[in-house]
């Protein structure tokens, strides 16, 4: 994982240089945000295998963890304006068409049901087949996936829930919770099959899909998709964004480049779509 990791494996066990094992360990967790050999760091060495052995390119970038599932992307090398950051080929992206692909949901679609915002739907149901089979190609991806959605107004605890009292967010928080309940029970009736994902997986997971989904145009049709490792970068509003980003035909990949210089150690910042009804409209 880097120069730190490298140094602390060759001094690990001397004695004599036990100062500067402590030092560098020190460092490592400065740099990385967990303890050198941390059971995070495994997940993170076989993501990133995972990701190199799929054709991904990101050399100039690493994770980095804050606190349990709060992680951000920073430049492990300096980055110049109009340097390619990241490259995900289209085999390593989520497409709601994976969802569709899947055998539950080849069913949904046969039932001829209606379902708003479909494409989140479906990429949602891929990620649930994915969490239920621990021999899938992406559990690499999974073992990286937040559990902790606390931080989702749907799941406030009551104590936070009390705090609110008077605001239009109360309203609105029950609003989507029945709405994604009522969503739930539709397919559940016309599939039943689906059941065997429980309804708070499944709202656990939407939450999760709908704050990491990207709006791109692939081969002229608008999308929805999730790309590992993309979904990662932290998120600031477009005056202060460090990148671009989109979906690239010619290459068949999701590209990420500078638009201004980024010095080694800083976090590497995508912008937010302000505009919420291009993300969510339909296809």
């Amino acid at each position: 994982m880097g120069r730190y990791e490298e140094a602390i494996r060759t001094l690990e066990g001397t004695k004599t240089l036990n100062s500067l094992f402590i030092s560098l360990k020190t460092k490592y967790k400065e740099e990385i945000g967990v303890e050198y050999k941390d059971i995070n760091m495994e997940k993170i060495e076989a993501f990133t295998k995972w990701l190199h052995d799929g054709g991904a390119k990101f050399d100039k970038v690493k994770m980095k963890y804050y606190g349990k599932d709060y992680r951000g992307v920073h430049a492990f090398k300096a980055i110049k304006k109009d340097d390619v950051i990241l490259n995900i080929p289209k085999h390593l992206i989520i497409t709601p068409q994976r969802g569709r692909d899947t055998n539950i949901g080849k069913l949904v679609i046969k039932s001829g049901i209606t379902i708003s915002w479909d494409h989140l739907f479906y990429i949602t149901l891929f990620l649930l087949e994915q969490f239920h089979n621990e021999k899938s190609y992406w559990k690499p991806y999974m073992d990286m996936y937040p559990r902790d959605v606390s931080s989702f107004p749907m799941f406030y605890s009551d104590k936070e829930k009390k705090m609110l009292k008077g605001s239009p967010m109360l309203e609105h928080i029950v609003s989507e919770y029945e709405e994604i309940k009522a969503e739930y029970e539709k397919v559940a009736r016309a599939v039943p099959e689906f059941r065997k994902f429980t309804l708070d997986e499944y709202m656990k997971n939407k939450m999760l899909a709908i704050s990491r989904i990207f709006f791109v145009k692939m081969h002229g049709v608008d999308d929805r998709i999730m790309v590992p490792l993309a979904d990662m970068f932290n998120h600031h509003y477009e005056k202060v964004g460090q990148t671009q980003w989109r979906y690239e035909d010619k290459k068949e990949a999701f590209i990420v480049d500078a638009k201004r210089n980024i010095p080694i150690g800083d976090a590497v910042l995508f912008y937010l779509i302000l505009d919420m009804r291009k993300l969510w409209g339909k296809t």
